[in-house]
């Protein structure tokens, strides 16, 4: 099985260091991992035949951000769309999937849903972890095989707040407070969620701003799962 990690954006969020911490995941999981640091590939999909699985590491551009950010363009949104509806999946998680490629609304009908928020926010004057907050995550689908026998839990960091396809086949969401914003209070929003697309398969988690985010073991495990039950040909 072969998976194609496409490995770029914007660099505060570190790519590199995430696509190598999935690269392991996938190798000890059967995958031959091939890496790009370029959406490339992406405009030539009859070359990606045999790509099982495709995860986009990657971040669009921001306003506030004065760094270089790669977009994706038509032909390469046409590609990845025809390489999944032909039967290879895509799975990935946070922004690096979520909050890519805003120019393409297409890609995030494809994908079931796009970031738009992590209150208190994500504005310049925000040092550090002031955006992060205590959050629960709720299992609301135990008997998934993604994610069967991990009970609800506990994190600090980013706590996104998305517009999400009401098609999406939900497995775990999360409430917000209305500390930061007092009239989202009780609003629940997907955390994990995966879907179809023709003959494809799509899995996303939004959990995943720090590479300890995804070293969670609950986490971690979702993440094998989701990556395992959409690569072609799973059961």
């Amino acid at each position: 099985m072969k998976a194609a990690l496409f490995v770029g954006g914007w660099e505060g969020h570190t790519p590199t260091h995430f696509s190598d911490w999935y690269k392991e995941l996938l190798e000890a999981n059967g995958f031959a991992v091939d890496v790009y640091d370029t959406l490339e590939p992406l405009a030539r999909p009859e070359q990606l035949g045999d790509v099982d699985l495709i995860t986009p590491i990657w971040s669009s551009a921001r306003s506030g951000h004065q760094e270089e950010f790669g977009n994706m363009t038509k032909l390469q949104e046409d590609g990845l769309l025809r390489l999944i509806a032909d039967g290879c999946g895509i799975a990935g998680w946070h922004g690096h999937m979520g909050d890519a490629f805003r120019d393409r609304p297409t890609y995030h009908f494809l994908i079931g849903g796009q970031f738009v928020a992590h209150p208190p926010g994500w504005p310049d004057n925000l040092q550090p972890r002031e955006d992060y907050v205590d959050y629960d995550v709720t299992i609301c689908k135990p008997d998934d095989p993604v994610v069967r026998g991990i009970k609800s839990f506990r994190l600090t960091t980013e706590q996104y707040y998305m517009l999400v396809d009401p098609s999406n086949d939900v497995l775990a969401t999360t409430t917000f407070s209305g500390d930061h914003l007092w009239w989202i209070e009780g609003t629940v929003i997907p955390v994990v969620w995966k879907r179809r697309w023709d003959k494809g398969r799509v899995f996303y988690c939004s959990i995943g701003h720090e590479l300890d985010d995804l070293r969670v073991p609950q986490v971690t495990e979702i993440i094998r799962r989701g990556a395992l039950w959409a690569a072609r040909g799973a059961a």
